[in-house]
């Protein structure tokens, strides 16, 4: 597999696309809100949720260009989020975790991630080893 390749991931609900992203995070957790279309322009009662954890770094960029990684799945998804399985910055930590703890991976089992999120005009990377997308009715939100 290429490096840097991100494949898409189907998401449950329409995530609205003129939106931005509310993120919190607490701890080790990250969890990003977005608004939900029930169809185009129409919104839902319903908030999106994705929940990261075990979150190791996380970084946004401002859109570039109309894909982040250009080397990407085609996909014709209505929403989606991107997994990138050969990370080069993944790669990257882990080296510069090695070199000021070697034996870090006998006591953070797990595998890390790195997943990407979009808002109206981010790019939301975030290296985790779990994420989990629910929705929950307006105004119960943080």
């Amino acid at each position: 597999m290429k490096k840097d390749f991100a494949y898409a991931v189907e998401l449950p609900y329409w995530q609205a696309p003129n939106d931005d992203l509310v993120l919190k995070s607490q701890g080790d957790s990250l969890t990003a809100f977005f608004k939900i279309w029930i169809s185009p322009s129409r919104y839902s009662r319903f908030t999106g949720i994705f929940d990261f954890s075990c979150v190791w770094a996380v970084r946004y960029e401002r859109n570039k260009e109309l894909s982040y990684y250009n080397e990407r799945d085609d996909d014709d998804f209505v929403s989606c989020y991107w997994v990138v399985p050969e990370s080069s910055w993944l790669e990257k930590l882990k080296k510069e975790r090695c070199s000021f703890f070697p034996e870090w991976e006998k006591y953070d089992v797990g595998e890390y991630f790195h997943y990407i999120i979009q808002s109206d005009s981010f790019y939301v990377e975030i290296i985790a080893k779990d994420i989990k997308i629910s929705r929950r009715k307006l105004g119960v939100l943080y």
